[in-house]
C-alpha cells in the first residue's frame, strides 16, 4: 500500500524537519544575535542553526532560504522603527518617521546593509512604516506618483547615509581630504572643507529638508 500525504511516516518527517518548539520568532531572535556578534557577512542559515543547536534544514523549513531569513530579520529590526506617537502636522510627521528610521538602522550592527538586502513590503512592520510615511507625504498635497518617488528618495538617502556612518565611523563623511589646487579646481577648493567636515547629523537634517521643500519638474507636468 502506498503512503498517503497524511501517513504517520510523512507527518513524523515533517515534525522532525521543523524541530519541535522551533518557531520563526526564535529563529529571528537568533539571527539578530548573530548579526550583532558577527555582522551581516556572518549571518546565514547555518550560523543561526548553530546558535539554536538545530539542523540547517530545520531553520530552512521556517524561513525557506537566506532571502527569507534576511526579510524576517529586517522586519524584526523595524518593529521599533515606528514611533508610538506622531505629530499631526504631516511634514513634522515625516521628519519624525525618518529620524526614527535612521535611529533604528543605527542601533543594529550593519543595520543599513540589512535593510538594503532584506527590505520587503510583504512583512508587517515594514508595511506599517511605509504606510505611515506615504500617508504623511500624501497629506502634504503630493500626487500618488510624487508620494512614491519622494518616499523612495528619502528612504534611499537614509539607508545610504547610515551605511556610510556604519562603514566609516572613524572618519568625517564625504570624500577624503585632498589638497585641491585653487587654480586648477577653484570650486572644489572652496567646497572641500564642507565635503569632508560636515557631521552626519547636519547632513541628515539638511538633506531631508532639501528633499521635502525642493521642487521637481514633476509638479509642473502633473
Amino acid at each position: 500500500m502506498s503512503k498517503t500525504s497524511n501517513s504517520p511516516e510523512r507527518l513524523s518527517s515533517s515534525v522532525s524537519r521543523a524541530h519541535v518548539g522551533l518557531t520563526e520568532e526564535r529563529i529571528v531572535a537568533a539571527a539578530m544575535e548573530v548579526l550583532e556578534s558577527d555582522g551581516l557577512d556572518g549571518l546565514s542559515l547555518r550560523a543561526v542553526a548553530g546558535r539554536l543547536g538545530v539542523r540547517v534544514n530545520a531553520v530552512a523549513w521556517h524561513v525557506k532560504d537566506k532571502a527569507g531569513l534576511l526579510s524576517a530579520a529586517t522586519d524584526a529590526m523595524m518593529a521599533d522603527g515606528l514611533p508610538a506617537r506622531l505629530p499631526r502636522n504631516p511634514e513634522e510627521r515625516i521628519r519624525r518617521l525618518l529620524k526614527s528610521f535612521r535611529s533604528t538602522l543605527r542601533s543594529h550592527r550593519d543595520g543599513a546593509r540589512l535593510m538594503r538586502e532584506g527590505f520587503s513590503l510583504a512583512r508587517p512592520h515594514q508595511l506599517a512604516f511605509a504606510e505611515q510615511l506615504n500617508a504623511a507625504l500624501r497629506a502634504t498635497g503630493r500626487s500618488p506618483k510624487e508620494v512614491a518617488w519622494t518616499a523612495w528618495t528619502l528612504v534611499y538617502f537614509v539607508i545610504s547615509l547610515v551605511n556610510e556612518e556604519q562603514t566609516s565611523p572613524d572618519r568625517t563623511p564625504g570624500v577624503e581630504a585632498a589638497a585641491a589646487d585653487p587654480a586648477a579646481f577653484p570650486c572644489l577648493a572652496e567646497t572641500i572643507e564642507y565635503l569632508t567636515g560636515a557631521s552626519f547629523d547636519d547632513r541628515f537634517a539638511y538633506s531631508v529638508d532639501l528633499i521635502l521643500t525642493g521642487h521637481s519638474a514633476m509638479r509642473a507636468v502633473n
